[in-house]
């Protein structure tokens, strides 16, 4: 069944990649074909081709973007097919805004340019509610911030109620005027507008009053976005140039590059925590022999200063604990060892877990504060006392590189080991203790 439903999933994803890419393709054909064979500069010539212009640069930038979706790896969360789904929708928006200008004026006999304006005016609050429901997946992802829903779908809602205000003011000629070909703005022109103007205002609001719980750069990219969209369409509305879409565009092309940006970084951070977690001893915290035998290799290459010291250590009597008290109090006995380790040398150098009851410090410490570190390391076990235990001892060996310049970092490991060893017996000779018997 999972193999069934791979190959399900991959049939659905090579299909939605076609279709995509067939979408570029169709739109890419349009905008060639007009303006190869039916662009014809009108009285207002200027403005209509720096707008066809800025929509044919805006319409390449966004499938960049969208076939990189496609072929990317940005998962297939709700948020990533919401932001897709904007981006086509802005294709296609600039796409009408384009033929909208391109047509204007030069089509009279079909009177084409009336659908194409009602089109690219509808589009304006079509988009407004696919921000919303893009901004409700983020949020509610990202930051857990179940209210959104709510003011996701009464943004939905009016830019809904929007866009078919739109088309009914556009058809009753209450929107726009169309004369000999070419369209003016009607009186209840900025009724179209004003909707998705002011349910996006309303998302700048709530994002700003939740701004610690989302974050300082979230209220950036929902302020940034909205500030664009208000932008084109006050100068479209004061200059007659089409830039309301092509400000959603740079809008989408600003948070794609935030999204992108935060993939980069979650990468990382995830990169970053597996190293960690794969270079790091579980139960005490210490770096795990991976760790330690990745550093002796890079010891091997170059050889440390005299102050550095090898210290193999050992826990006694961890194996007649783990089989009198339980391995709960052996695990006790583990970490109160480590952490009597990292308050003596963990400012001094790196420390290792390297097996059951094998620890390993390689510091770097003058022969004066060697010699603290040795007292210490005594007193803080010696002060230990936990639940299941009350004592604990550790048999150290200490190998100075300071005693001989030619011993290699094996060497010093080797010797380190010995002389631990030879504490060791000397602690279960001292206490009468059967090293490998209860």
């Amino acid at each position: 069944m999972d193999f069934l439903k791979k190959i399900n999933n991959t049939k659905i994803f090579t299909l939605r990649r076609i279709v995509t890419v067939l979408f570029c393709l169709c739109v890419i054909f349009c905008v060639a074909f007009v303006m190869l064979k039916m662009y014809v500069p009108n009285k207002n010539a200027l403005g209509a081709f720096s707008t066809v212009c800025m929509d044919i640069i805006c319409i390449i930038v966004l499938m960049v973007i969208k076939v990189g979706f496609l072929f990317g790896s940005y998962g297939n969360a709700r948020t990533t097919r919401a932001f897709a789904a904007l981006i086509v929708a802005t294709i296609w928006a600039l796409f009408l805004d384009f033929l909208n200008w391109a047509f204007d004026g030069s089509l009279e006999f079909f009177h084409l340019t009336f659908w194409f304006t009602v089109g690219s005016l509808c589009m304006g609050a079509i988009l407004a509610c696919i921000f919303s429901f893009y901004l409700y997946s983020y949020m509610e992802e990202s930051h857990r911030l179940s209210r959104m829903r709510k003011s996701a779908l009464i943004c939905c809602g009016l830019n809904i109620f929007s866009s078919a205000l739109a088309f009914v003011l556009s058809v009753t000629g209450t929107a726009f005027l169309f004369i000999n070909g070419h369209y003016e703005t009607g009186t209840l022109y900025d009724l179209v507008t004003i909707i998705p103007v002011v349910t996006l205002l309303y998302l700048i609001g709530y994002i700003i009053y939740y701004g610690k719980r989302v974050g300082i750069r979230d209220v950036i990219v929902v302020c940034g976005y909205i500030i664009f969209m208000i932008a084109g369409a006050l100068i479209e509305s004061s200059y007659r140039i089409g830039t309301t879409y092509v400000s959603v565009a740079i809008a989408d092309i600003f948070i794609f590059v935030m999204f992108q940006n935060e993939i980069i970084a979650r990468e990382k951070k995830n990169v970053q925590k597996w190293m960690k977690k794969s270079n790091t001893d579980e139960l005490t915290g210490f770096y795990n022999r991976s760790a330690y035998e990745a550093d002796i290799k890079s010891y091997e290459k170059e050889s440390p200063g005299n102050d550095f010291t090898y210290i193999s250590v050992d826990v006694n009597s961890l194996k007649m604990i783990n089989d009198s008290l339980g391995h709960i109090a052996g695990d006790e006995l583990l970490i109160a060892a480590a952490e009597c380790l990292e308050n003596v040398f963990g400012t001094y150098g790196k420390l290792y877990r390297i097996g059951g009851d094998e620890f390993i410090a390689l510091i770097n410490a003058s022969k004066q504060e060697l010699d603290t570190l040795k007292k210490n390391i005594i007193t803080a076990t010696s002060n230990f006392s936990g639940k299941r235990i009350d004592s604990l001892t550790l048999s150290i060996g200490y190998v100075e590189k300071r005693e001989s310049d030619s011993m290699t970092i094996k060497d010093m490991a080797l010797l380190a080991d010995e002389r631990m060893y030879e504490a060791k017996n000397e602690y279960y000779k001292k206490t009468g203790i059967e090293r490998r018997k209860k």
